[in-house]
Order: C-alpha cells, then sequence, then structure tokens
C-alpha cells in the first residue's frame, strides 16, 4: 500500500503511486497555500494559464506547455528568466491543452487548476483520464482545496483518511457501469451496480475517521466536496 497526502486528506491505494509530477492546469485557480503545500516535493509542469498560478505562488515550474492563449506577457517574460522554453502549440489543435500535457508527461500524476469555469472543459478534463491511460498517465487525483476526485479503475482500493471532514462525498461512474463498494458512510453500498444514466450515489457523508471504497469492475470517481465550488 501506498498514500497520496494531499492538504485535507490522505489517500491510501492498494497499488504502489508515486504522485512525483504535479500539473497546473488554468481553471479555477487553487489557494496559494494549498497549491504551494500541493507542490511541495514534486515536479511541477505549468500547463498554459497555470503558469500564471505558479508565478503568484512563488513556484518554479520545471516544464511549461500549451498554446499560451490565456496568459500574458509578464507570465511569459517569467518564464523566461527562470530559463524554461515553453513548449508551444498553436491555439487550433486535435487535443486540448491539458490533453497534451498527459501524452507527454506519463506516470502518476496529481492535477490542480482542473476545476471551475465551462463544464465542457471540466468533462473533457476528468474522461481525460481514462484516456490518458493510453499514453502512460495515470492520474492519481484531480484536486485544490474545494474539490478532490479520484479516479479508479478495475480492481481497486481506496482509503481515505480526512483531516477535516468534506461536506459530501459521491461515487461517479466513469465507464457505462462499474461495480463499487463504501463503508464509513452515512450509506454504505457492497459491490453495487453504478450506471452512468442512473448516478444515484452522490451526495453521501462520511460517518467514521476512514472511508474506504472499493472498485470490483470498471471505473469510477471518487469525488468530495470541502467547501465552495464557484
Amino acid at each position: 500500500m501506498s498514500c497520496l497526502s494531499l492538504p485535507q486528506a490522505d489517500l491510501e491505494f492498494e497499488e504502489e503511486v508515486r504522485a512525483e509530477r504535479l500539473l497546473v492546469l488554468g481553471g479555477r485557480t487553487p489557494a496559494i497555500e494549498w497549491l504551494r503545500r500541493a507542490a511541495s516535493g514534486r515536479d511541477v509542469w505549468a500547463v498554459d494559464r497555470g503558469a500564471e498560478f505558479c508565478r503568484a505562488a512563488g513556484i518554479e515550474p520545471v516544464h511549461a506547455l500549451g498554446d499560451f492563449d490565456s496568459i500574458g506577457k509578464e507570465g511569459r517574460e517569467w518564464l523566461e528568466r527562470l530559463g524554461i522554453d515553453p513548449e508551444r502549440y498553436p491555439a487550433d489543435k486535435d487535443y486540448t491543452d491539458f490533453q497534451l500535457a498527459l501524452r507527454r508527461a506519463g506516470g502518476d500524476l496529481l492535477v490542480t487548476g482542473c476545476w471551475g469555469g465551462r463544464f465542457d472543459h471540466a468533462f473533457a478534463n476528468v474522461f481525460s483520464a481514462l484516456w490518458g491511460r493510453e499514453w502512460g498517465a495515470d492520474i492519481r487525483a484531480f484536486a485544490d482545496e474545494s474539490e478532490v476526485l479520484v479516479p479508479l479503475f478495475g480492481r481497486a482500493r481506496l482509503a481515505l483518511r480526512f483531516r477535516a471532514p468534506p461536506l459530501a462525498l459521491s461515487l461517479l461512474p466513469l465507464s457505462h457501469e462499474c461495480e463499487a463498494g463504501i463503508r464509513g458512510t452515512k450509506w454504505e453500498l457492497d459491490r453495487a451496480p453504478l450506471l452512468q444514466e442512473r448516478p444515484y450515489a452522490i451526495s453521501n457523508v462520511p460517518a467514521a475517521k476512514e472511508v474506504v471504497v472499493e472498485i470490483g469492475r470498471g471505473a469510477a470517481g471518487v469525488y468530495c466536496v470541502f467547501g465552495e465550488t464557484v
């Protein structure tokens, strides 16, 4: 077993998880202190406007990529002063900046700057977790101070130990059908079938110090909300 530590929770996986790389996307701005703690000990990749978030938090990325259509002159100059030669792509392209980062990064990843804004962007980000596996990229968590989503695939077990309990916890099918169980919550499940067209396993709440989720088949996202998600 191995543990992925976030500022608001420890995530314990059955398999080895390293998540030594943090991708900072250009969605909702992560809180500066949260971002600093999440970046500690990890190689940071700035994806498009994520470079602005890194600059505000005083975090020096090791790599930057994207079409940079949403980053200002000061952000570009800051990258130059750091000696970073950004990996640039045209604005008109088949893949999103995030998908390009997944193709390039590989390995176990923690992703932030992924929430907020348009629904189609959030939808593409989350389901790119499935696509990224074809490129050797395993997203272990999408996270900021307000929202966390942990994608789980196949036979998998996740134990969540919260420093402060979330407002709600949901199981979201990422494949058409999956089999899931959950313990340590107000409403528990035991090898229950979850269908995308029948999303009922939402808005649960922890009832114990540890919540355990098990996926028997398929793919599901363990989603936790901790605060305002504007």
